[in-house]
C-alpha cells in the first residue's frame, strides 16, 4: 500500500499554535467547512494522517535518533555540532533541527488525525467503513502521543481541531496515558484484523491491540499488558518470518510478522506524495552515507557474547551492523561498498562500525538514496513475544515467558535460555534479547526508561552518557519556539 497525501491545501503542515490561517479562505483551495462531504473525502483525510508518519520527526529519519542514537547502542560521529550535543545531553538549542522536527512533525499529524476524527462522524457514508476510518486515526493519534510521552513526558494533550486562540497547557504522563488507551481501545473495536488490495498496511485490530498492550507495559500495567497482548498472540494472525533479514527491505512488506509499519515509497512515488525513508543515508557506512550516527563499540561486543547452537555469532548481527569480517547477506559483500583501503572510512578496519539494519545495499547501489522504498516496522510480532515474555516475568512466573524468548531465539538458530533463571535474570535476558532483535527499530530507548535504567550507570557501556543528569536528561527539552507562541507550554525540568 503507498498512502498518498491527498489533501496538501487542507492538512498542511502546522504547528502546536500555528493554526490561524484556517480562519481565512481561499476560493480555489478547501476548507474545513466544504471539504468533509463524501466517503472519498473520509479516506483522503485519513491518507494525510498516515502520510504524517512519513516526515523527518516521525518515522522518516529521527526518532532513531532520539530513541537509540540516545542509548547506549548508539552514539553520534558527526561535524553536525547540535547534533553530536544532542545524544550527549548537552544541547543548548532547544529549536535545534531534530527536536523542532519531532515535536513539530508529531503534532502536525495529531491535527490532521484531529481533523478526520471530528469530522467523518459527521459524512453520509457507510457506517462499517466510517468507523474504521475514525479507528485508523485514533490507533495512529495514540502512537503518535505514544511517543511524545515517551520523550518528552510532559505535554499538550490536543484532541480536537484547534481554534486560533487555544493556548493548550502541558499536561503529565498519567493524562497522556489515560488518552492513549482510550484512543487504542476505541480503535480495535473499529478496526478489522486484516485488509486486502491495496488497502494492505493500514492500522488493524492486531496493531491496536499490541500498541495498548506496550503501552500498558510501558506503565508497569502488567496484568493488562499481558492480557493485551496474549489477544494478539491469541488471534493466530502473526508468525514470525524464517529469515529475520527478510524484515528489513522492500521485498516483503506488510508480511506475517508485521503488526504494523510506516509505509514508504522510492523516488517513483513522490510525485503522489509518499516520502522514502532516509534513515541509512544519515546512519550508514561513510561514502554510501554521511555516517553521522554509529553503533557502540559495546554494542558490537554484545552481539559476539552468544553463540548460535553450531557456534556462529548471533545472524542478527550481519543484518543489524556492517564490521571487519562481517559475512555477504543477500548475494552482496560489505567490501562491495568499502573498496578504498586507502580511506578512513573503510568498515574493515578493526576501529570502525555502522548500522546495516534498513539500508538498501542488497539492491547494489552506489549510494543509500534520501528516497529509501523501505517500510519501518513500527511493531513486529517477535515484539510482541517479547513484550508478553516481560509482562509474565513481571508478574512473578517466569517460568511461562521461557516459550516466547525462545521462539524469538529459535528463529536465528540461538540455544534456549538456561534453566532456572530468577526473576531479575530473565529481565536481564528479554532485555538483552530485545536489544539484539530490535536494534535502530526505535525501541530501545523506552526499553531502558521502562526499567529506571536511563543512569550515568551507562557511561561503562557508552561514554556519552558522561554527560547524562539524572532528573533531567531522561526527557527532551520543550522547543522554546513553542513556548514563546504559548506561556501555558511549560518547559520540562532541569532544562
Amino acid at each position: 500500500m503507498r498512502l498518498r497525501r491527498l489533501l496538501p491545501s487542507l492538512l498542511a503542515s502546522a504547528t502546536l499554535l500555528g493554526c490561524a490561517n484556517l480562519d481565512l479562505t481561499d476560493p480555489n483551495e478547501p476548507s474545513t467547512d466544504t471539504f468533509w462531504r463524501t466517503a472519498a473525502d473520509a479516506m483522503a483525510g485519513v491518507n494525510a494522517v498516515y502520510n504524517g508518519l512519513q516526515n523527518n520527526g516521525t518515522y522518516g529519519r529521527w526518532l532513531v535518533f532520539a530513541s537509540d542514537l540516545r542509548s547506549d547502542v548508539g552514539l553520534i560521529n558527526s561535524p553536525w555540532t547540535d547534533l553530536s550535543n544532542f545524544t550527549k545531553f548537552t544541547f543548548t538549542s532547544y529549536d535545534f533541527e531534530v527536536n523542532h522536527d519531532l515535536w513539530q512533525h508529531h503534532y502536525q499529524a495529531i491535527f490532521r488525525a484531529n481533523q478526520v476524527i471530528a469530522r467523518v462522524p459527521g459524512i453520509a457514508m457507510d457506517p462499517a467503513l466510517r468507523d474504521r476510518i475514525v479507528g485508523e486515526a485514533k490507533f495512529i493519534r495514540a502512537l503518535l502521543y505514544f511517543n511524545l510521552v515517551t520523550l518528552y513526558g510532559n505535554v499538550p494533550l490536543i484532541t480536537t481541531p484547534p481554534e486560533p486562540t487555544d493556548r493548550p497547557a502541558t499536561v503529565g504522563p498519567p493524562q497522556l496515558w489515560t488518552q492513549i488507551e482510550q484512543d487504542l481501545t476505541e480503535a480495535r473495536a473499529a478496526l478489522p484484523q486484516a485488509y486486502s488490495g491495496s488497502d494492505v498496511g493500514r492500522a488493524t485490530w492486531g496493531a491496536a491491540t499490541a500498541l495498548l498492550g506496550k503501552a500498558h507495559l510501558q506503565q508497569h500495567e502488567w496484568t493488562e499488558a499481558e492480557a493485551a497482548l496474549s489477544e494478539v498472540i491469541g488471534s493466530g494472525r502473526y508468525d514470525l518470518m524464517a529469515n529475520y533479514g527478510d524484515n528489513f527491505t522492500d521485498r516483503f512488506e506488510n508480511n506475517v510478522e508485521s503488526v504494523f509499519e510506516v509505509q514508504f515509497g522510492d523516488r517513483s512515488f513522490l510525485s503522489a506524495g509518499t516520502r522514502g525513508l532516509n534513515i541509512s543515508r544519515m546512519v550508514g557506512p561513510c561514502g554510501p552515507s554521511y555516517c553521522d550516527g554509529r553503533p557502540t563499540r559495546w554494542y558490537f561486543q554484545q552481539f559476539q557474547q552468544d553463540t548460535t547452537v553450531t557456534g556462529q555469532p548471533d545472524p542478527r548481527l550481519d543484518y543489524t551492523l556492517y564490521y571487519k569480517g562481517g559475512s555477504t547477506v543477500y548475494g552482496v559483500a560489505n567490501a562491495t561498498y568499502f573498496a578504498d583501503d586507502t580511506t578512513t572510512h573503510n568498515v574493515r578496519e578493526d576501529t570502525l562500525i555502522f548500522f546495516k539494519k534498513y539500508g538498501e545495499y542488497y539492491l547494489g547501489l552506489p549510494d543509500q538514496d534520501w528516497d529509501a522504498g523501505i517500510n519501518f516496522r513500527v511493531i513486529r510480532y517477535a515484539d510482541v513475544l517479547l513484550m508478553e515474555a516481560e509482562a509474565l516475568n513481571e508478574l512473578g512466573r517466569t517460568a511461562e515467558a521461557y516459550p516466547f524468548v525462545g521462539r524469538v531465539r529459535a528463529r536465528v538458530t540461538m540455544p534456549p535460555l538456561p534453566a532456572g533463571l530468577t526473576q531479575a535474570e530473565m529481565r536481564d535476558r528479554i532485555l538483552r534479547e530485545r536489544m539484539f532483535e530490535l536494534g535502530l527499530e526505535g525501541q530501545r530507548w523506552a526499553d531502558l526508561a521502562r526499567h529506571d535504567l536511563l543512569t550515568p550507570a551507562l557511561q561503562a557501556n557508552d561514554a556519552e552518557f558522561d554527560f547524562f543528569v539524572a532528573g533531567k536528561s531522561e526527557l527532551l527539552p520543550i522547543p522554546q519556539s513553542e513556548r514563546d507562541l504559548n506561556p501555558n507550554v511549560k518547559q520540562n525540568p532541569g532544562w
